[in-house]
Formats: structure tokens, sequence, C-alpha cells
């Protein structure tokens, strides 16, 4: 294991513990095909025969110019970011850029193909979006799909330490049950349930879906939620976003930057956990794990507030509101983590509500929105709060999710 050179000095003393509950590959378009097969030509050159490279956009995954994964690992690797960050596509030295960092695992969710078709599932009747890609877009991204996490099957087996995310789709509960029996009988971990589709056309909550959420609860396999999937769940209020003031912001691949969609990105994964909740999903399966990435952590307070008001309250008019037996945050605590962004006033977070189980480190590496000198600005909001919480903030809370 390697010294862990960019790790902040008060948090040497954590290094080889800390568990990263967010991360990416970064394969370039370039790759595509020699990676995940000839069949992803089609999306590949969607990416490449465009103008926008890493030089404008370090998301990119267009690199004409990829030299390979070539990069020195040192104090700075936590701040590198895109393709070319080491690791970012030679899986094997993820192992090194970790032990860098401190980190003993790590999620890695898609970046590549699993990214941009999942994106393409999501907006396929957008003509705009991917505009290259005619015929049967859906059924294009969902073969892709397949096709990535074939490849994410056959990662899994590289380390224990890094844990694969592959998308989850399908039009029946049969097909997401085989599909998810397939990843975790290949050694997948946890799985990422694109939050803005209901599964399978069902609530979360729906009976039709207990015996996948049991089979996940009895593999330890993590039910992953992360932002990129928006578009089918914001495509009824595209009206409320169509005004000049939200027009020509950047596009960081996985969500626009304009301040509508930042303000909102969180509610599919909000409105998906807060149904499995309601929706008793956590007494019938007690043991079922859920992970939120990537859309910020300030809603979980004023959520689990906002459940537990309506919970009590609705005690006095209907003998229904008593099927949890328990308030509604008491499942947030036990069942779920979410994990902030680097720029996110964690701190106060803790200050307002019992979110002390809850938020956990990540890194996004090595995506921009991950951000410079993350570990020390988590570190320097929270360290008011004590060791013990900067323990569960980067060690204990992220094993939830990131189990032996």
């Amino acid at each position: 294991m390697l010294d862990p050179i960019a790790l902040p000095r008060p948090l040497r003393s954590l290094a080889g513990r800390i568990t990263d509950t967010d991360s990416h590959e970064m394969i370039p378009a370039q790759l595509w095909e020699s990676t995940f097969g000839p069949e992803v030509k089609e999306l590949a050159d969607a990416l490449m025969n465009t103008d926008i490279t890493d030089a404008h956009d370090k998301n990119s995954s267009n690199i004409p110019d990829y030299p390979g994964d070539i990069v020195q690992i040192d104090e700075s690797v936590g701040d590198l970011k895109g393709c070319r960050a080491p690791g970012a596509t030679d899986i094997a030295r993820r192992l090194d850029v970790m032990d860098a960092m401190g980190i003993k695992r790590q999620l890695m969710y898609p970046t590549s193909v699993g990214i941009w078709a999942t994106l393409l599932l999501m907006s396929e009747a957008d003509p705009l979006f991917l505009h290259t890609i005619g015929g049967d877009r859906a059924r294009k991204a969902k073969s892709w799909i397949k096709l990535y996490n074939r490849w994410m099957m056959a990662e899994v087996k590289r380390s224990d330490r890094i844990r694969p995310v592959p998308p989850l789709v399908g039009e029946s509960v049969a097909e997401l049950q085989q599909a998810a029996g397939e990843m975790i009988n290949a050694g997948i971990k946890a799985i990422w349930f694109p939050s803005s589709l209901a599964p399978a056309g069902r609530s979360p909550a729906h009976p039709d879906l207990d015996p996948l959420w049991a089979r996940l609860a009895e593999a330890n396999c993590v039910v992953a939620l992360h932002v990129g999937t928006e578009g089918k769940y914001f495509e009824p209020l595209s009206t409320w976003r169509d005004a000049p003031a939200f027009e020509g912001y950047r596009s960081l691949g996985e969500f626009s930057t304009d301040p509508w969609y930042l303000s909102n990105v969180h509610l599919p994964a909000q409105n998906f956990v807060t149904t499995m909740i309601l929706g008793g999903v956590f007494v019938r399966h007690p043991a079922l794990r859920v992970a939120v990435s990537e859309v910020g952590a300030h809603w979980v307070g004023p959520m689990m507030e906002a459940m537990d008001i309506w919970h009590r309250n609705l005690t006095a008019f209907s003998p229904h509101s008593q099927r949890l037996m328990q308030l509604p945050s008491t499942f947030v605590k036990k069942n779920i983590r979410v994990s902030p962004f680097s720029f996110e006033d964690v701190a106060t977070y803790l200050d307002r509500y019992d979110v002390s189980d809850v938020l956990c480190f990540s890194s996004d590496y090595p995506h921009v929105e991950g951000g410079k000198s993350a570990m020390d600005a988590f570190y320097r909001n929270i360290e008011r709060h004590g060791s013990a919480m900067v323990e569960k903030f980067f060690v204990t809370n992220g094993e939830y999710i990131l189990p032996e």
C-alpha cells in the first residue's frame, strides 16, 4: 500500500480506513470500442464528432490526443480531473490513487458508455440530445447499457476495494430481478437505480418489488441513487424551466448548471427514498441499504422533519399512519446514507438536524463536481463537531454501504 501522500495531515490517522461513496471510471470515447465492443461505435462517434473536448470541459469524454493513463500519482492526485486523471481509465492504477488518498473502499459509478447510454434512455425523446443517434434510441440505449454492465461485472473481480455500480433498467419486474440476480452472482455489491424511473413502472413501495428488495437485502447489495437520471422526472416540468433566465448555462454531462436545475436536482432521489420509507419498504426489508450520491445533502434534514410532522399529525385521523410504527426519520438514519458536495455547510446540517449517522464522504473522483481540496474542505467544515464526528463522516457512515 502506498503512503497516503494526498491525504490532508489532520486526516492521516484515518489513512487506509476512509470510505468513498462516489467515484467514477472515466474512459475516453476514443477507447470505447476497444473496451466495450464495436457495438458502441455509434455512441462513441456521437461524443467524438463534436468540438467539445477536455480543453473546454474537464468532464468531456472526447479526448482526441489521449496518451493513455500515464499521469503521475502525487500529492495533488485528488485534485486531478477528467479522463487524463490517474486511474480514470486503467482501473488497476485506481488502487494506487486510493492508497494515496487514504481510501480503503470506493463505489465506482459509470461515466463512459454507462452514463451516456443511461442519459440517452432518460432523454430519448429530446431530439437535441445526442442528435446524431437515430432510429429506436431507447432500444439502442438499453443494448449499450447491457454491454457496459457486462464490463462492470467483469471489472468487479479486480479488487474488493473497488465496488462497480452498474445501472439497472427493465420493462418488467421479472427482467429487473433476473438482471439484478446476474449482477449479484457476479459479485456486484451496489446497483444504480435511475431515480426518475419507477422500477418496471411500479412504485418503489409496491409489493411486486418485494422479491427484488429482499434479494438485494439478503446479498447486502446497495440500492444506489445518483445524479444523471433526472430527464424523465423533469419532462412534465419542462415549462417551468422554459425562461431566458435559465438559458446559456454549461452542461457537465450528468447535469446542467442552471439555477433551476441545481435547485431541483435532488427531487427525484428524495421522491424515491420518501416513497420507500412511507411505503413501508424498510419495515418489510429492514436490512436493505440505500446510498444517495451527488445530489447534495441540504434536503435530507427537511425531508426527515416533513415526514415526521405528517406521521405524527395523521395518527389522529387515520389508522393507516400506524403502519410504520416508528417515525419515518428512523429509517433514514438506519437505512440511508447521503454524500454532500464539498462546498456544502455540512456542519450546519449537523447543528440543525439529527443526520450524524446519515452523511458520509465522497470524492466524485475524477469528476469536476468533486471540487478542489475536497477532503480538506469537508474536514475544516465539520471539525468543530469533534473527532468522533469526523470519523463517522469519513469512515463509519460509509462502511454501511461499503461493508466487508
